[in-house]
């Protein structure tokens, strides 16, 4: 197990998922994608998962692309091809009804900063950086941070982190609300399962909407999301779990949420 690309760990309804690559600075060879291809497809139709943590081995959390691998692509055609299958798992990263969080042992560079900010929340240690570096290779932002990043920090610093390829600290990246906090190394991953234990404690098919809802919001006017709302809620009336946390809160008691329908 050691010696796999990447190590997905499992406990408390927690995924843990650890890029190791660390030699590479877990830079996404094809052996990382084929295993988080796998591992995201995997997680979004296990009920039995409700949080997920994304992390890297050694100092890095990712630092981007494998440039020795780009020789592969020798045609536009090639290069779309080689962008679909790196694309995938990140689709179903920011699909999954589940919630993701990135924690940033160390570099978040080029792809590996993409990867960071699509995830739902980002925790960064005090040794991350973060950069998209995409001018250095003579390329752009790819893996969605074109679309999320201007979301996150607005458009005119985007442009000028992307125009500019500067890196950021993680006191920094705090600053421009990249990341949510700022920990010691030593306390990254247990911060980040002390935050993904209080999300799996709630109703994983309220959770899951609200993140379908939230990753759209943006794009839609009050009106649409009003209506939404009452589609979805209508939804959520109908299942065990909100029986449940009105029960609860009638009892004075703790909920437990199953993510069942009546």
């Amino acid at each position: 197990m050691e010696n796999e690309a990447v190590i997905m760990q499992v406990n408390n309804g927690i995924a843990t998922i650890t890029l190791n690559e660390p030699n590479s600075l877990n830079a996404l060879s094809g052996a990382i994608i084929e295993k988080l291809n796998h591992f995201f497809n995997s997680i979004k139709n296990d009920s039995s998962i409700r949080a997920v943590i994304l992390t890297g081995n050694g100092r890095s959390f990712c630092a981007g692309g494998d440039i020795k691998g780009f020789s592969k692509v020798t045609s536009a055609a090639s290069g779309r091809k080689y962008m679909q299958k790196h694309s995938y798992f990140l689709k179903e990263l920011v699909n999954m009804e589940k919630p993701v969080i990135a924690a940033v042992n160390g570099f978040a560079i080029g792809a590996g900063f993409s990867i960071a900010i699509a995830c739902d929340i980002v925790i960064a240690s005090s040794k991350a950086k973060f950069g998209l570096s995409f001018n250095k290779v003579g390329l752009v932002p790819d893996l969605g941070a074109l679309y999320h990043l201007p979301r996150i920090v607005g458009m005119a610093r985007a442009k000028e982190l992307a125009f500019s390829d500067r890196i950021l600290s993680a006191s920094e990246a705090k600053d421009y609300g990249i990341c949510l906090e700022v920990v010691e190394e030593d306390y990254l991953l247990n911060f980040c399962t002390e935050l993904a234990d209080s999300f799996v404690a709630n109703p994983p098919i309220a959770i899951g909407l609200t993140k379908t809802m939230l990753n759209h919001s943006m794009e839609s006017s009050l009106e649409d999301i009003l209506k939404e709302e009452a589609m979805v809620q209508g939804i959520v009336f109908n299942t065990q779990d909100h029986q449940e946390g009105v029960r609860a809160f009638i009892d004075k008691t703790k909920p437990n949420f199953t993510g069942s329908y009546q």
